[in-house]
Protein backbone atom coordinates (compact mmCIF):
# COMPACT_ATOMS: atom_id res chain seq x y z
CA UNK A 1 0.00 0.00 0.00
CA UNK A 2 1.07 3.42 -0.74
CA UNK A 3 1.12 5.96 1.66
CA UNK A 4 -0.02 10.07 1.14
CA UNK A 5 3.19 11.25 0.18
CA UNK A 6 3.69 8.67 -2.43
CA UNK A 7 0.24 8.62 -3.55
CA UNK A 8 0.42 12.79 -4.36
CA UNK A 9 3.60 12.38 -5.92
CA UNK A 10 2.58 9.38 -8.28
CA UNK A 11 -0.13 11.37 -8.98
CA UNK A 12 1.89 14.21 -9.98
CA UNK A 13 3.57 12.36 -11.88
CA UNK A 14 1.51 11.07 -13.99
CA UNK A 15 -0.59 14.03 -14.27
CA UNK A 16 2.80 15.86 -15.55
CA UNK A 17 3.08 13.09 -18.34
CA UNK A 18 -0.45 13.28 -19.38
CA UNK A 19 -0.22 16.97 -20.29
CA UNK A 20 2.95 16.32 -21.92
CA UNK A 21 0.98 13.86 -24.75
CA UNK A 22 -1.66 16.35 -24.31
CA UNK A 23 0.54 19.00 -25.72
CA UNK A 24 1.79 16.43 -28.25
CA UNK A 25 -1.43 15.73 -29.83
CA UNK A 26 -2.68 19.54 -30.44
CA UNK A 27 1.21 19.34 -32.47
CA UNK A 28 1.14 16.74 -34.23
CA UNK A 29 -2.89 18.04 -34.93
CA UNK A 30 -1.75 21.33 -35.98
CA UNK A 31 1.42 20.12 -38.00
CA UNK A 32 0.00 17.88 -39.67
CA UNK A 33 -3.23 19.26 -41.00
CA UNK A 34 -1.38 22.68 -41.98
CA UNK A 35 1.08 20.59 -44.03
CA UNK A 36 -2.10 18.32 -45.64
CA UNK A 37 -4.13 21.40 -46.27
CA UNK A 38 -0.85 22.71 -48.40
CA UNK A 39 -3.03 21.25 -51.89
CA UNK A 40 -1.37 23.31 -54.27
CA UNK A 41 2.27 22.13 -53.00
CA UNK A 42 1.17 18.37 -53.20
CA UNK A 43 -0.52 18.01 -56.16
CA UNK A 44 2.02 15.55 -57.70
CA UNK A 45 2.86 14.01 -54.45
CA UNK A 46 0.34 11.93 -53.66
CA UNK A 47 1.70 9.04 -52.05
CA UNK A 48 3.38 11.59 -49.44
CA UNK A 49 0.54 13.28 -48.66
CA UNK A 50 -1.26 9.73 -47.90
CA UNK A 51 1.25 8.31 -46.23
CA UNK A 52 1.76 11.89 -43.57
CA UNK A 53 -1.97 11.37 -43.25
CA UNK A 54 -1.57 7.72 -42.43
CA UNK A 55 1.06 8.88 -39.82
CA UNK A 56 -0.89 11.42 -38.42
CA UNK A 57 -3.82 9.16 -37.86
CA UNK A 58 -1.36 6.71 -36.13
CA UNK A 59 0.43 9.34 -33.90
CA UNK A 60 -2.76 11.06 -32.73
CA UNK A 61 -4.53 7.84 -31.42
CA UNK A 62 -0.74 6.96 -30.13
CA UNK A 63 -1.11 10.40 -27.96
CA UNK A 64 -5.09 9.61 -27.21
CA UNK A 65 -4.32 6.35 -25.98
CA UNK A 66 -1.53 7.60 -24.12
CA UNK A 67 -3.63 9.48 -22.14
CA UNK A 68 -6.54 7.65 -21.39
CA UNK A 69 -4.36 5.08 -20.16
CA UNK A 70 -2.66 7.48 -18.00
CA UNK A 71 -6.43 8.56 -16.78
CA UNK A 72 -6.98 4.91 -15.70
CA UNK A 73 -3.62 4.28 -13.85
CA UNK A 74 -4.41 7.74 -11.89
CA UNK A 75 -7.61 5.81 -10.57
CA UNK A 76 -5.89 2.63 -10.20
CA UNK A 77 -6.57 1.13 -6.51
CA UNK A 78 -3.85 2.01 -4.41
CA UNK A 79 -1.04 -0.97 -4.28
CA UNK A 80 -2.48 -3.03 -7.12
CA UNK A 81 -0.77 -0.39 -10.21
CA UNK A 82 1.28 -2.49 -12.69
CA UNK A 83 2.33 0.39 -14.52
CA UNK A 84 4.82 0.23 -17.00
CA UNK A 85 6.39 3.38 -19.29
CA UNK A 86 7.56 0.26 -21.54
CA UNK A 87 4.60 -1.53 -21.59
CA UNK A 88 2.75 1.67 -22.49
CA UNK A 89 4.36 2.67 -25.10
CA UNK A 90 3.62 -0.56 -26.66
CA UNK A 91 0.16 -0.35 -26.19
CA UNK A 92 0.07 2.90 -27.68
CA UNK A 93 2.12 1.86 -30.77
CA UNK A 94 -0.10 -0.77 -31.14
CA UNK A 95 -3.41 1.23 -31.00
CA UNK A 96 -1.90 3.47 -33.53
CA UNK A 97 -1.52 0.76 -35.92
CA UNK A 98 -5.27 -0.26 -35.14
CA UNK A 99 -6.09 3.33 -36.07
CA UNK A 100 -3.64 3.69 -39.18
CA UNK A 101 -5.13 0.01 -40.90
CA UNK A 102 -8.64 1.34 -40.32
CA UNK A 103 -7.65 3.03 -44.37
CA UNK A 104 -7.25 -0.81 -45.70
CA UNK A 105 -11.09 -0.35 -46.26
CA UNK A 106 -10.23 2.16 -48.84
CA UNK A 107 -8.73 -0.67 -50.79
CA UNK A 108 -11.12 -3.41 -50.08
CA UNK A 109 -13.49 -1.05 -51.20
CA UNK A 110 -12.09 -0.57 -54.41
CA UNK A 111 -11.26 -4.67 -54.99
CA UNK A 112 -7.53 -3.37 -55.99
CA UNK A 113 -4.35 -2.41 -54.24
CA UNK A 114 -3.44 0.31 -56.00
CA UNK A 115 -3.63 3.96 -54.47
CA UNK A 116 -5.44 5.22 -57.45
CA UNK A 117 -8.72 3.10 -57.26
CA UNK A 118 -8.42 3.47 -53.19
CA UNK A 119 -8.31 7.33 -53.78
CA UNK A 120 -11.07 7.61 -56.02
CA UNK A 121 -14.06 5.91 -54.67
CA UNK A 122 -17.65 6.57 -55.33
CA UNK A 123 -18.40 7.06 -51.71
CA UNK A 124 -17.00 6.65 -48.20
CA UNK A 125 -15.60 3.07 -47.49
CA UNK A 126 -17.70 1.16 -44.77
CA UNK A 127 -14.83 1.66 -42.12
CA UNK A 128 -15.06 5.35 -42.17
CA UNK A 129 -18.92 5.08 -40.58
CA UNK A 130 -19.43 5.49 -37.20
CA UNK A 131 -21.67 2.95 -37.48
CA UNK A 132 -19.15 0.60 -38.01
CA UNK A 133 -17.31 1.46 -34.71
CA UNK A 134 -20.62 1.20 -32.82
CA UNK A 135 -21.38 -2.59 -34.23
CA UNK A 136 -17.58 -3.81 -33.91
CA UNK A 137 -17.34 -2.19 -30.21
CA UNK A 138 -20.77 -3.87 -29.62
CA UNK A 139 -19.57 -7.48 -31.16
CA UNK A 140 -15.97 -6.87 -28.81
CA UNK A 141 -18.03 -6.80 -26.11
CA UNK A 142 -20.72 -9.17 -26.58
CA UNK A 143 -17.33 -12.21 -27.37
CA UNK A 144 -16.31 -10.42 -23.99
CA UNK A 145 -18.66 -10.91 -22.12
CA UNK A 146 -17.05 -13.54 -19.81
CA UNK A 147 -14.26 -11.45 -18.89
CA UNK A 148 -14.33 -9.09 -16.11
CA UNK A 149 -16.07 -5.80 -17.09
CA UNK A 150 -13.11 -3.33 -16.98
CA UNK A 151 -11.36 -5.81 -18.94
CA UNK A 152 -14.39 -5.83 -20.99
CA UNK A 153 -14.85 -2.21 -21.44
CA UNK A 154 -10.95 -1.63 -21.80
CA UNK A 155 -11.12 -3.65 -25.26
CA UNK A 156 -14.03 -1.18 -26.50
CA UNK A 157 -12.18 1.84 -25.37
CA UNK A 158 -8.88 0.94 -27.30
CA UNK A 159 -11.00 0.43 -30.54
CA UNK A 160 -13.05 3.55 -30.20
CA UNK A 161 -9.93 5.55 -29.18
CA UNK A 162 -8.07 4.15 -32.04
CA UNK A 163 -10.84 4.61 -34.98
CA UNK A 164 -12.65 6.83 -34.16
CA UNK A 165 -9.61 8.97 -32.95
CA UNK A 166 -9.10 8.58 -37.21
CA UNK A 167 -13.11 9.27 -38.12
CA UNK A 168 -12.98 12.92 -36.64
CA UNK A 169 -9.85 13.94 -38.04
CA UNK A 170 -11.35 12.84 -41.15
CA UNK A 171 -14.50 14.69 -40.15
CA UNK A 172 -12.95 17.73 -39.81
CA UNK A 173 -13.04 17.61 -44.09
CA UNK A 174 -16.22 15.18 -44.71
CA UNK A 175 -18.26 15.40 -41.50
CA UNK A 176 -18.78 12.53 -39.63
CA UNK A 177 -21.08 9.30 -41.20
CA UNK A 178 -23.70 8.34 -39.67
CA UNK A 179 -24.59 5.52 -41.83
CA UNK A 180 -27.62 4.68 -43.05
CA UNK A 181 -28.87 8.42 -41.65
CA UNK A 182 -26.57 10.55 -43.40
CA UNK A 183 -22.73 12.34 -42.30
CA UNK A 184 -22.84 15.86 -40.49
CA UNK A 185 -21.43 18.83 -42.05
CA UNK A 186 -17.63 19.37 -41.53
CA UNK A 187 -16.34 19.48 -37.91
CA UNK A 188 -15.08 22.98 -37.06
CA UNK A 189 -11.31 22.75 -36.29
CA UNK A 190 -11.41 23.77 -33.07
CA UNK A 191 -14.71 21.57 -32.18
CA UNK A 192 -12.23 18.17 -33.52
CA UNK A 193 -9.05 18.79 -31.65
CA UNK A 194 -11.26 19.45 -28.14
CA UNK A 195 -12.63 15.91 -29.32
CA UNK A 196 -9.65 14.62 -29.81
CA UNK A 197 -8.49 15.75 -26.76
CA UNK A 198 -11.43 15.09 -24.59
CA UNK A 199 -12.20 12.03 -26.04
CA UNK A 200 -9.36 9.45 -24.00
CA UNK A 201 -11.10 11.22 -20.61
CA UNK A 202 -14.44 10.08 -21.88
CA UNK A 203 -13.61 6.92 -22.38
CA UNK A 204 -11.59 6.68 -19.61
CA UNK A 205 -14.53 7.96 -17.21
CA UNK A 206 -16.91 5.27 -19.02
CA UNK A 207 -14.18 2.29 -17.93
CA UNK A 208 -14.06 3.66 -14.36
CA UNK A 209 -17.77 3.14 -14.01
CA UNK A 210 -17.40 -0.64 -14.30
CA UNK A 211 -16.73 -2.72 -11.29
CA UNK A 212 -12.67 -3.10 -10.31
CA UNK A 213 -10.71 -5.71 -11.20
CA UNK A 214 -9.56 -7.93 -8.37
CA UNK A 215 -5.88 -8.20 -7.52
CA UNK A 216 -6.77 -12.22 -7.99
CA UNK A 217 -8.07 -11.60 -11.42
Amino acid sequence: MRDDHEERARQRRLTLLQRVFMVLLLLICLASDYFLFQHVYLLDYKLLRHLVDSTAHGSVAFCCWAIFLLQTEKYSESGVSTFSSLGMLKKCFFNGITASLLDVDHFIAAGALTLAGATHLNGRPFGHAVTFIIVVALLVSRCSRRVQARKRRYRVCFIVVAWFSHQLRDGMRRGLWFWPLGSTPPVNYFLYVAMEEGLPFVMAKWWRKAPAIRPSE
